[in-house]
């Protein structure tokens, strides 16, 4: 009957460490949890609170072996934060398991020498954490160490009785490892693809901008906000001049390089907060949120000074340069309505003004009148 306790509730301790490994991994599209990102030290903070906290319910289904001794698997959240978040998130798991084992339970001595072999635990597993092993290797590692420290307190705690609970341990222990590393690698993966498509879904493949739907979403938040808070939205609409001469006279590669390097040059030149986008072929735009007409001229006038005076290097080693015209409106200056798709017109049609009337200019169409700047 006693193995059979055991069993159980090492069974529970796996079962709720699954669930919540797969929980965890919901939140990692979100929070950049256990899918290789690199993490802030606030993010590592929150997930060691967050599994420490996790570890007390695998705490509150622990079978009681002995006065003070306790079976469960909550060693592996630690192994599970040394192998895929870092050192950090793993010392503050480790410290909440080792103050809320003496808190919540008891603080008898063998109480006590669990929480500073957790400790103890927690800090080994940070230096395993940073080593160049493969995490399969760090799991099973840290879970042998675990499982050492571990023998040593049974013991110490039970004597030869150790031999009833410990194989049993061990075998679950080092099962539960291989599934959770699994799990999370499946997990990983799944949310690479899908942070992949949803980057190839907002992004230009060949500059890295916003492409064109995610330019009209932008779009559409900035202008609710503008309208909302009684704010200036303007908008430029670029386009290289003659740039079907560049890609006849040296190669596709060649316009494909005057486009990256053009991308650079817009984000040199624009607000951190301004949205530059790519929205088809040699076509950019640059939305400038809390930016009236004027401040929105000289920004622009930047750019095409900027695009002008530079030179552009191509794959063949040849330096050009090249011009750009630019289109502007402005919401509520040049259009008066909070509407998207009349800001996007007004600045193609000065975009096309600039370009008629002998381009490498600045054009801002008015509803009174046409202009250039």
């Amino acid at each position: 009957m006693m193995m059979i306790d055991l069993i159980a509730s090492l069974f529970a301790n796996f079962c709720i460490l699954v669930t919540f490994v797969f929980f965890s991994g919901r939140l990692a599209k979100k929070y950049a949890f256990l899918n290789g990102t690199k993490v802030t030290p606030l993010a590592g903070v929150s997930a060691g609170i967050l599994f420490g906290l996790f570890g007390l319910i695998l705490m509150s289904y622990s079978y009681l072996a002995g006065p003070g001794t306790y079976v469960n698997l909550l060693h592996l959240t630690i192994v599970i934060m040394a192998s895929y978040l870092g050192w950090l998130p793993t010392l503050v798991c480790a410290f909440i398991l080792a103050i809320c084992r003496v808190i919540f339970y008891d603080s008898s001595y063998n109480s006590v020498v669990t929480a500073i072999a957790l400790l103890l635990y927690g800090i080994l597993c940070s230096w395993i954490s940073v080593l160049p092993w493969s995490r399969l290797r760090k799991m099973m590692v840290g879970n042998l160490l675990w499982m050492g420290l571990f023998l040593a307190l049974l013991l110490h705690t039970l004597g030869s009785l150790s031999i009833y609970f410990y194989p049993i341990q061990f075998i679950i222990s080092i099962s539960a490892v291989l599934i959770v590393y699994y799990i999370a690698e499946h997990i990983q993966r799944s949310n690479d693809v899908f942070t992949q498509l949803e980057v190839r879904a907002t992004t230009d493949y060949l500059t890295g901008l916003n492409n064109l739907q995610q330019f009209h979403r932008h779009l559409e938040i900035e202008m609710t906000q503008a309208e909302r808070h009684q704010e200036c939205l303007s908008l430029l609409a670029i386009d290289i001049d003659h740039f079907k001469i560049i890609n006849d006279t040296y190669g596709h590669p060649a316009g494909d390089e005057v486009l990256r390097q053009l991308t650079r040059r817009l984000c040199q030149h624009s607000r951190s907060h301004d949205i530059v986008s790519r929205n088809g072929g040699e076509e950019f735009t640059v939305l400038l949120p809390d930016c009236p007409l004027l401040q929105a001229k000289s920004a622009a006038e930047r750019l095409r000074k900027a695009v002008e005076n530079e030179l552009f290097l191509l794959p063949s080693d040849n330096s050009i340069t090249i011009t750009v015209s630019i289109g502007l409106a402005c919401y509520p200056e040049t259009v008066p309505g909070a509407d998207g798709r009349l800001l996007v017109q007004s600045a193609d049609q000065a975009l096309y003004h600039a370009k008629n009337t002998g381009r490498n200019k600045v054009s801002i169409n008015s509803p009174a009148s046409d202009s250039e700047y």
